[in-house]
């Protein structure tokens, strides 16, 4: 049984692997896997027989989901943009009250924290409005301040994704 519902979870990890700004991260912290996923993977050594167990289920559910939702999540991105969009931000705002219990049962809640939450909230608004701003068709017309946008949005994501 835990075969399956590691399978069905490496199903949904594959298919946000292929979608545009979702990563599979996102998903493993909404299946409460993430930190589990890391420490298998990075002491894979050291106990090999139980990461293993833990790991294959969901590889083999991540290369399905890649090969089964491609084709699919492609076109519902394109016939019915904001419906799916929609469906992939509700699971990410869905995840936020269980990012918060784990943190707060973790550690003691302070003003930068919120101050940071507050802060990266206004920039993704903000990018959302950008993006219509921001259209480039050819690499000739990319300015210096959009290549600076995008570098200081990809590190903070970097950055965010290890913490």
């Amino acid at each position: 049984m835990k075969f399956l519902s590691n399978c069905l979870k490496g199903v949904a990890i594959g298919s946000g692997a292929i979608l545009p700004g979702i990563s599979s991260g996102v998903f493993c912290v909404i299946f409460g896997i993430y930190e589990k996923l890391l420490d298998s993977i990075l002491n894979f050594f050291s106990d090999t027989k139980n990461n293993f167990k833990f790991l294959f289920p969901l590889l083999v559910g991540g290369i399905l989901g890649m090969i089964l939702f491609g084709n699919i999540l492609n076109y519902c991105f394109f016939e019915f943009p904001i419906q799916t969009k929609s469906i992939f931000i509700g699971l990410i705002l869905g995840s936020i009250p269980a990012l918060f219990k784990d943190v707060h049962s973790k550690y003691e809640t302070k003003f930068s924290y919120w101050f940071f939450f507050l802060l990266a909230l206004l920039l993704g608004i903000s990018c959302i409005f950008l993006e219509h701003t921001l259209t480039i068709q050819t690499f000739e017309q990319v300015s210096f301040f959009y290549l600076i946008l995008c570098g200081f949005l990809m590190s903070v994501r970097n950055c965010c994704t290890w913490c």
